[in-house]
């Protein structure tokens, strides 16, 4: 939820009234009901997919995915302090985005985001930082 307070400063309005509690809130969780209802149940080509690492059993599946055409987050808190399987699973990973020609980056300190073929992470931010 964002309050519209700052919505208004960005956009030059003036500040909501401090009585006017839930009002001052945009619900995001509107925004993706409408999404939901209007896609139905087509299928697309590439989905954006979220993983959450943590054995070196799900390398195997995170391979599969990306060879499938799908755009993957992996989440690798988890494995952060094992440098020997964070390390194979960099390399599992690189050796999948060279033979698909896709690419990897990583994201802040805990993702890592992997692209399949005809897919390329730009690495220059769009304005402010991150």
């Amino acid at each position: 939820m964002f309050p519209l307070s700052f919505l208004k400063k960005i956009m030059g309005g003036s500040e909501p009234k401090q009585n006017d509690d839930y009002s001052a809130y945009i619900d995001l969780d509107k925004f993706e009901k409408d999404i939901d209802s209007s896609a139905g149940d087509e299928p697309a080509e590439t989905y954006v997919k979220i993983a959450i690492f943590t054995h070196f059993d799900q390398i195997t599946s995170l391979k599969k995915e990306i060879y499938d055409g799908n755009i993957l987050i992996v989440d690798i808190s988890n494995i952060k302090s094992d440098e020997r399987l964070r390390n194979h699973l960099f390399n599992e990973l690189k050796d999948v985005v060279l033979d698909v020609h896709g690419d990897i980056v990583g994201m802040k300190d805990n993702n890592i985001l992997v692209t399949p073929t005809g897919i390329k992470v730009d690495r220059k931010k769009i304005g402010g930082s991150y």
